[in-house]
């Protein structure tokens, strides 16, 4: 089964399942991970031990080609070193010439002539594509170059991983409008899925995820939710376990992999899938019911997107309008910086489907595991914590620029508004404000129509932000809080990362104490708050944002159903007197006892309305 929006009243004993069947009769294996994306799905695997064979796509090729092949490997090798000597340049200015000297290094392992004869034998001998040619390279030297144990080889190894990766990484961004092909019906088995190999995927035949990396709240989680794909990532050695055609149950609800389930498991979970498949069905209900509370205050439901082809969903749920659309995939799947007149093609082309509602565009927001490799940018030991966001665009204003061109563009006809990422303080709203009114200024120079009012905001999610927001609000028209990443660095705990999900918890009371008082700021100055986020769309957690304020929520269009049956079972002061109860406590412990109770009220009063309705 893959399901759109699902998370019944089943829950509970399905995360009781898979011990209670280990416990009667064990299978070959079960993992454990964290579930991402609802859903029970029942299939073959399809494994991928290496993302670099996963990134690829891998053809023969004629004699005819090698030639042509060869050709655009050069060519990248080429660009690589180009963009070698920007970052040494960049380095050795801003550090030193002893850190500068580590790209020196690489820029003449660019033409190591083991790498680059091996390459070119797979080319000419093998007859396959030069994508191909270069991860088979890359894989060969990592497995041999692991085995070395002189420490001085082995930091020479990364530096080969690093400049192989980099030749990879170029040829794939040349290559970009080829779908990865996987096969029908399968559940994608993998290390990681980064956003810059996930979007040349073709998934359309993929039944569900696992990878052994990743978190609740990872990019890679989020846009498992928003496709509808049943994940759960965290697996540890799933790659190393799981073979391709394994038989393999995934349980995207208690975190569960089942690797050649026995026939007990199987029949029970046949019966889950149809229990689940009835609580789905049932959900329809409240596609074209309004989101109200129970006592009948209306509550605006927003859609977070990815992509122009996510709205279908977004619509047919009953979202009314975006109030997230992440432009990142845009760059990704481009071997080069998207043109202004790109932006407003895909910009125009979401506005016309969901006119006449309103559409909220975030400018790129990349860094950690979301970076094009045409960015060129710096390596950091720590990408979260370093450059990003609006901090990156006001660096590369050109990017931001071209962006905001084609954004005032579309408002001319469309009701479209911007908002900036990670913003840390101010002095970072102003400056994008000056970018703005820059290009406004260049429009109405060359006549081109625009809306001068068009709305700003900024994304609070970082504490700094969230602390200090009289002076942002000062300076826009509505707040977006980010609830996930803001939950990360209020924790020092990586979104992303499985050993530390049991230290981020988005109900510790010191996230939420920071949430509750950003709502208030934004009310009190009069100013329009949306929540976005994995708590936004968590039924579990909506009644808690609603008594902290919060009227204005945007989630993944695969959680609208779910959210608007959970607001219909709880009135506004029942949400409020929760909120001040937890808002009271101490520890995560007693937040989520205290939750549970209140959300099992709540979905008995559902089911009681749906009991009565039928009688």
């Amino acid at each position: 089964m893959r399901p759109g929006p699902l998370r019944s009243r089943q829950t509970t004993c399905l995360r009781q399942l898979p011990h209670r069947l280990f416990m009667a009769e064990p299978p070959e294996s079960l993992l454990k991970g964290i579930a991402v994306s609802p859903g029970i799905v029942h299939g073959p695997a399809f494994v991928i031990d290496d993302e670099a064979s996963l990134s690829v796509v891998r053809r023969e090729i004629g004699a005819t080609d090698v030639a042509v092949e060869l050709k655009r490997f050069d060519a990248a090798l080429a660009d690589v070193e180009k963009a070698l000597q920007r970052l040494r340049d960049d380095v050795q200015e801003k550090v030193g010439s002893r850190e500068a000297e580590i790209f020196e290094a690489q820029i003449a392992m660019l033409r190591d002539p083991m790498f680059y004869d091996d390459v070119v034998a797979t080319v000419r001998d093998d007859l396959r594509n030069i994508e191909a040619a270069v991860a088979e390279t890359i894989q060969r030297f990592s497995r041999m170059l692991s085995e070395i144990e002189d420490p001085l080889l082995r930091e020479r190894a990364a530096d080969v991983r690093d400049v192989g990766r980099r030749v990879f990484d170029r040829l794939v961004e040349e290559s970009a409008s080829e779908l990865v092909a996987i096969p029908q019906g399968v559940i994608l088995v993998a290390p990681e899925l980064a956003p810059s190999t996930t979007v040349r995927l073709d998934l359309k035949g993929v039944r569900a995820v696992v990878t052994e990396r990743g978190g609740k709240t990872s990019h890679a989680a989020i846009l498992m939710r928003s496709l509808g794909i049943p994940a759960v990532v965290g697996v540890r050695d799933a790659t190393r376990v799981i073979r391709t055609g394994d038989s393999v149950i995934l349980d995207g609800i208690s975190g569960s992999v089942f690797v050649g389930p026995s026939a007990a498991v199987k029949a029970e979970y046949a019966r889950l899938e149809a229990d689940l498949e009835k609580s789905t069905d049932a959900l329809h209900a409240f596609i074209d019911r309004p989101a109200t509370t129970a006592d009948g205050e209306h509550i605006h439901i927003l859609a977070n997107i990815g992509k122009t082809a996510d709205i279908t969903a977004a619509l047919r749920y009953g979202a009314e309008g975006v109030g997230l659309f992440r432009t990142e995939f845009s760059f990704l799947i481009r071997d080069h910086y998207p043109t202004a007149d790109e932006h407003l093609e895909i910009y125009t082309n979401l506005a016309e489907q969901i006119r006449p509602r309103e559409v909220v565009v975030r400018v790129l927001d990349i860094g950690s595991d979301k970076t094009p490799c045409y960015f060129d940018l710096t390596p950091e030991p720590n990408p979260s914590l370093g450059l990003r966001g609006t901090r990156l665009l006001l660096n590369r204003p050109e990017v931001l620029e071209a962006q905001l061109r084609a954004i005032l563009q579309a408002s001319g006809n469309h009701r479209i508004s911007v908002l900036f990422p990670g913003i840390a303080g101010v002095e970072e709203i102003r400056g994008a404000r000056a970018v703005l009114e820059r290009t406004k200024e260049q429009l109405a120079a060359e006549g081109v129509p625009f809306d001068p009012a068009i709305r700003v905001g900024a994304m609070i999610e970082l504490p700094s932000a969230a602390l200090r927001m009289g002076p942002i609000l000062r300076e826009v028209d509505f707040v977006s809080l980010g609830t996930n990443d803001l939950t990360q660095y209020i924790l020092a705990a990586d979104r992303g990362s499985p050993e530390m999900g049991r230290y981020y918890r988005a109900i510790h009371p010191a996230v939420l104490q920071t949430i509750w008082t950003a709502i208030q700021a934004a009310r009190e100055a009069g100013k329009e708050v949306t929540v976005c986020g994995a708590m936004a769309g968590s039924p579990e957690r909506v009644a808690l944002l609603i008594g902290f304020g919060a009227r204005k929520l945007s989630i993944a269009p695969a959680d609208i159903l779910e959210v608007k049956r959970m607001l219909s079972g709880f009135t506004v002061a029942e949400a409020e007197s929760l909120a001040r109860e937890v808002l009271a406590m101490d520890t995560v412990a007693e937040i989520e006892q205290r939750l549970d109770a209140f959300n099992r009220e709540a979905r008995a009063r559902v089911r009681g309305e749906k009991r009565e309705a039928r009688a």
